[in-house]
């Protein structure tokens, strides 16, 4: 009787397993499903913007620093004493066109110019009376020369012969080589006196006054401050786009001021490190200085029926990542470069309306499940 008992109380428990495990068997594929269901309704979400084709005027831009067009050295030419009341020149000094920069002392040339003027007169009044006789037609132009004479003012030019025996007789008597050799005594007077041959700013000056100056010592430096040109380097694929004349927009920083220049030259020597070329663009305005740093553009050519994309978003140099409405998913078109500027690139080959991704996300790939963001 209790043996019967036991067997029935361990059937009851066999059987009570039993459908244990069969209901946990039928509950485990439906929650497998069901964590999968969950999964797969979990997709990246993406942003996108859409296609515009549209005519783009390009840009090409340019950077350099900016030089004087004009910086001379100013050397000089004659050896003199610097004179107590000369301009005292230093670095950074303005100058006007005309005005003088050095005064050396000249008495010693002048007084012997006055008396090399005053040889010329003593010939020109020996000669008179053979011009009287033998000359008479041309007597009053020679009179009225020697009248006028004024050994302390440059001397003016000889009466013109009016014969060829009266031009030997002038020459026999040394008359024009003593007048060529008295002007070139006044012209060797004006390198006492220095002047600039441009307004500007003096960069640098090595002379203090009551300096002794020999010929051939560099005095000072004088630049430009009104034009300046800036060397940009241009790449040759640009080249097509830009000519001399075109105007160039160009400033020193964001925010800054703006200057309008124009391409002065193009140079036709390429750089072997950077295959590129030298384009020469003349500015001028206020604020500008030697040396500062600018950037700029110029407008190029139109081009039609393009869409400028960030340059980050291709994929290989020449593919795009477009979005598959009809399927959710991301595929990767190629497109035609057509222009690639410094941040952003010009595409043909995507139609108007066609969504594209807005950043490059990690972890993209192409036939990806994705949802678009609201």
């Amino acid at each position: 009787m209790i043996r019967q008992g036991i067997m029935l109380g361990v059937a009851v428990v066999i059987i009570l397993l039993a459908m244990f495990f069969a209901s946990r068997a039928a509950e485990k594929p439906e929650a497998t499903a069901k964590a999968g269901a969950e999964k797969a309704a979990v997709l990246r979400t993406i942003s996108t913007q859409a296609v515009e084709n549209q005519s783009i005027k390009t840009k090409v831009a340019l950077f350099g620093r900016l030089i004087s067009v004009e910086k001379i050295d100013i050397y000089a030419e004659v050896n003199a004493v610097l004179l107590p009341n000369s301009p005292n020149l230093r670095a950074g000094q303005r100058v006007e066109k005309g005005g003088v920069l050095l005064r050396m002392d000249a008495a010693e040339p002048t007084l012997t110019l006055q008396a090399q003027r005053s040889a010329l007169l003593t010939s020109i009044t020996q000669i008179m009376p053979d011009i009287k006789i033998d000359f008479a037609d041309n007597l009053e132009a020679w009179e009225s020369y020697r009248r006028n004479f004024d050994v302390t003012k440059p001397v003016p030019a000889l009466p013109v012969p009016k014969t060829e025996r009266e031009r030997d007789f002038i020459a026999l008597k040394t008359i024009n080589n003593q007048y060529y050799t008295i002007k070139s005594g006044e012209e060797r007077l004006t390198k006492y006196t220095v002047v600039a041959p441009f307004s500007g700013e003096i960069t640098e000056s090595l002379i203090s006054t009551g300096s002794y100056i020999r010929a051939g010592q560099k005095l000072a430096t004088l630049m430009n401050t009104g034009v300046y040109e800036l060397e940009a380097a241009v790449a040759l694929e640009d080249l097509k786009y830009i000519k001399v004349g075109d105007a160039v927009q160009l400033q020193a920083e964001e925010g800054s001021a703006k200057w309008t220049g124009r391409i002065a030259r193009i140079a036709n020597s390429i750089d072997t490190k950077s295959q590129t070329l030298k384009a020469y663009i003349q500015v001028s305005g206020g604020g500008l200085r030697e040396n500062m740093f600018l950037t700029g553009y110029t407008d190029a050519m139109a081009m039609s029926e393009v869409v400028e994309l960030p340059r980050r978003l291709l994929v290989s140099g020449e593919k795009i990542y477009v979005y598959q409405p009809s399927d959710s998913t991301l595929r990767l078109q190629p497109v035609q470069v057509v222009r690639q500027n410094t941040e952003t690139v010009l595409l043909r080959g995507l139609a108007n309306g066609q969504q594209v991704l807005k950043e490059l996300a990690t972890g993209i790939f192409e036939g990806q499940k994705v949802q678009l963001a609201k």
